[in-house]
């Protein structure tokens, strides 16, 4: 007699299994901590450490609710006082798939302290700076999320404002990007740096520089590099390796 063919479901982690992922995370980031990149001043230490964390808590949102997370940040021109600075974590609805339920409140970077987008088109640098000091993200760059204002707690797709964004699947597994026609994703990569705002200029920011400059090289499943400007080819002493493979 055949046995009846059980029916899989895939769920999310459960509250005793986050508990366990949450400690071995902070373990990992008290170990981690001593390591983060020396350069560029405190500020963009303590940027780094933030956004290392924000990073590891979108992982940790995608594998509990087993749906899509994503950490977005803003890229809106028309916002001076968010672009590029103003952070905040949305997990995917769990029935409407072009609404995103936002988790907690919006991060700020620290003072002066940017994320690098996608390339120079939108922001100013000097002219030694390095081809390899901007962001990877989990979308090629014509592919920025548009969403509406936050109400009650979600946000709607198809709004005025724009957001590059890293993306974790319903596994918790980093989303990579595909340059061009090329079937080998690239793993993405966040760069800080100082900068400032550059008024009179038809680009919001300009980054100068070259020695101010840090970053996370992100792994597919649960690995990541914190980076200083030594590699990015402008100096520096090197980065280090947290926990995890590709």
């Amino acid at each position: 007699m055949v046995s009846p063919k059980r029916k899989v479901e895939r769920r999310g982690f459960t509250l005793m299994e986050l508990m366990i992922v949450l400690a071995v995370m902070g373990v990992m980031m008290g170990m981690i901590g001593f390591s983060l990149s020396g350069g560029g001043g405190a500020a963009l230490q303590a940027s780094q450490r933030q956004l290392l964390g924000l990073v590891q808590q979108t992982r940790a949102k995608a594998a509990l609710y087993g749906r899509p997370a994503r950490l977005i940040v803003s890229n809106d021109e028309q916002d001076e006082e968010k672009f590029y600075r103003c952070l905040e974590i949305v997990v995917q609805d769990a029935n409407e798939t072009n609404q995103w339920v936002v988790q907690g409140e919006e991060k700020y970077l620290e003072d002066g302290v940017y994320l690098l987008p996608y390339d120079d088109s939108k922001v100013a640098t000097s002219d030694d700076w390095s081809d390899l000091a901007y962001s990877v993200w989990s979308h090629d760059e014509q592919g920025s999320m548009k969403l509406n204002d936050s109400f009650k707690g979600v946000r709607t797709e198809g709004g005025g404002q724009a957001f590059s964004y890293l993306e974790f699947n319903a596994e918790g597994n980093l989303v990579c990007p595909h340059e061009g026609d090329s079937s080998t994703p690239s793993y993405p990569m966040l760069v800080l740096a100082n900068g400032s705002p550059s008024p009179g200029s038809d680009k919001l920011l300009r980054f100068d520089d070259v020695n101010s400059v840090s970053g996370i090289l992100l792994r597919r499943f649960g690995g990541f590099a914190v980076l200083d400007s030594s590699d990015f080819g402008i100096g520096g002493r090197g980065g280090s390796s947290g926990s995890g493979g590709y």
